[in-house]
């Protein structure tokens, strides 16, 4: 069974394409970082619609935990054949208001979450030569939009990484 690791899947888009990947029969490796219920209750959802999936939990913003949990699932199950980059966070407000802090979660979050993630996973795609890797960015990292100057420039470098 091909096994797709989806981040940020306890809620909101992310639990959707969780359960729809299930339904479609992928086993699903899904991840959380805060919201255990909601990672159950997507399990719960994939179990009842009689697909696969277990939970990983881990912070998308630390390099060290990422690879550490992901060379981990992998050694245990083996290599995805997909990965959905979709967890996000968003820290709004206006840009001379900004704290330092809130630009560095999300950026962190975001857009380092996107090589965190997708790094310890592209050389086990390639040795089993398979590998999809979809990435869920925003229209504000096309256009920008007031009140998320840093949301809207780590979707703008979240795109530019998944075109490279």
């Amino acid at each position: 069974m091909k096994q797709v690791l989806v981040t940020g899947a306890s809620k909101g888009i992310g639990k959707a394409i969780a359960i729809e990947l299930g339904k479609a029969g992928y086993e699903i490796a899904i991840h959380y970082g805060r919201d255990e219920q909601g990672a159950l209750d997507t399990l719960s959802q994939i179990e009842a619609a009689s697909g696969k999936g277990r939970i990983l939990s881990f912070d998308i913003s630390n390099r060290e935990q990422c690879k550490a949990e992901i060379d981990k699932d992998i050694a245990e199950h083996g290599a995805y054949y997909g990965v959905v980059v979709n967890a996000g966070i968003t820290r709004d407000t206006a840009f001379p208001s900004m704290l330092g802090e809130e630009w560095d979660q999300v950026i962190h979050t975001n857009l380092d979450g996107f090589y965190n993630v997708v790094h310890p996973t592209i050389m086990p795609m390639v040795g089993a030569r398979t590998g999809r890797i979809v990435t869920n960015s925003s229209l504000s990292g096309q256009i920008g939009n007031r009140g998320q100057v840093n949301y809207s420039a780590s979707k703008a470098g979240l795109i530019g990484a998944t075109q490279a």
